[in-house]
């Protein structure tokens, strides 16, 4: 008897987090509530199987939604490493990749490009490199979403680093990438300058 209670007691029931869990929350109050006013065990059993097709359901619509998120750096060794200046605007190219769930970036162009409607958060840091200055811009399809200005002085040895965010609803092929103004330079030797995004939820385009 003993070890038959052990075997219950290491398997506890799991429950499967869901972007619509709060449905599910409102389905067990409000089972709460119909099982105080509940006169029969029928009753009550058909409520469960009701709860219990009910997760199912939100447990299924998320099996197959596409998971989406990477990071990456412009640092490829341990000596320090400056990209820039360059005489016109250069697509920054994260060489170092960290996390890259989906693939969909790219470290061989710089460019994420999207794999399904959804939204998307990104961002990007710049360190000042050898030029004094870091103006650097996050572009979607060409266009800019957001963008960083920094100065410092290389002499003194003092450099400074921006950062910015964006959520974009973006659709399926579109291109994201972070660019390097003319003049501009970036500085990297521990993962300061660095390139994230990740997939908030899908959009469904019905």
């Amino acid at each position: 008897m003993r070890s038959s209670q052990t075997s219950q007691q290491s398997s506890p029931t799991q429950f499967v987090e869901s972007p619509a869990m709060e449905s599910v929350l409102a389905v067990v109050v409000l089972l709460c509530c119909c099982v105080v006013e509940t006169q029969t065990e029928s009753e009550v059993d058909g409520l469960l199987r009701e709860l219990t097709a009910r997760v199912q359901k939100l447990e299924s619509e998320c099996i197959g939604k596409p998971k989406v998120a990477f990071t990456a750096s412009i640092r490829v060794s341990d000596e320090h490493y400056h990209l820039g200046p360059f005489e016109k605007y250069t697509t920054v190219v994260y060489k170092k990749v960290t996390t890259n769930i989906g693939e969909a970036y790219n470290p061989d162009t710089g460019v994420f490009t999207a794999l399904v409607r959804g939204a998307y958060y990104f961002t990007f840091t710049c360190n000042v490199g050898n030029s004094g200055v870091a103006n650097a811009a996050l572009l979607k399809n060409g266009v800019i979403m957001a963008a960083v200005y920094e100065y410092a002085d290389p002499i003194s040895g003092v450099y400074h680093s921006g950062a910015n965010g964006v959520i974009l609803d973006l659709v399926e092929g579109d291109k994201v990438y972070v660019v390097l103004w003319r003049g501009s330079s970036i500085f990297d030797n521990s993962r300061i300058s660095m390139f994230s995004g990740y997939l908030l939820f899908p959009i469904d385009n019905k």
